[in-house]
């Protein structure tokens, strides 16, 4: 995210009427928040042992903060890119059994879309948590995830919670 904020600060600098002193500022600023985010979630999730660092999602989010971050997806219950797909009983059976070879304490299921299936699988396997995190958008602005920064603090302390 922080070489998008550059990018952007960048691009806009050289728009007529745009302060470019002040967007490199608050594009400084940014970055150095999304610096500070970045320690603050590797300390907290550095407290998860490795063998436990093993994520089952909704369907395929969270790679980059798996790579980032150490963590290994094992499976996705929706096994595309798109919650509009349907997953087979064969896929969710296939994945079941992999949830309990691994010892997944968690399916991570979106905010923004239906958990049913999550839900479904969890109670198959019996002792999975389903927690939800924000994948799609942000939270209500009432919300833990109501900013980007807010959302990406938010889903690192349910990740921790629910593996650590």
């Amino acid at each position: 995210m922080a070489d998008a904020v550059e990018g952007i600060v960048a691009f806009l600098s050289g728009v007529d009427g745009v302060d470019a002193s002040a967007l490199q500022a608050a594009g400084d600023d940014y970055v150095a928040q999304l610096n500070e985010l970045d320690a603050e979630v590797e300390g907290l999730v550095s407290a998860i042992p490795e063998d436990r660092r093993i994520m089952v999602t909704n369907h395929e989010v969270f790679g980059y903060f798996a790579d980032r971050y150490g963590f290994e997806v094992v499976g996705a219950v929706v096994p595309s890119g798109s919650t509009a797909d349907g997953a087979s009983a064969g896929e969710l059976a296939e994945l079941a059994e992999v949830i309990e070879a691994e010892g997944v304490p968690a399916i991570f299921a979106d905010t923004s879309a239906s958990n049913a299936l999550a839900e479904t699988l969890a109670a198959e396997v019996g002792d999975v948590s389903v927690v939800e995190l924000y994948s799609e958008s942000l939270g209500d602005a009432d919300s833990d995830g109501a900013t980007y920064l807010e959302m990406v603090r938010a889903n690192a302390n349910r990740i921790a919670e629910a593996l650590g």
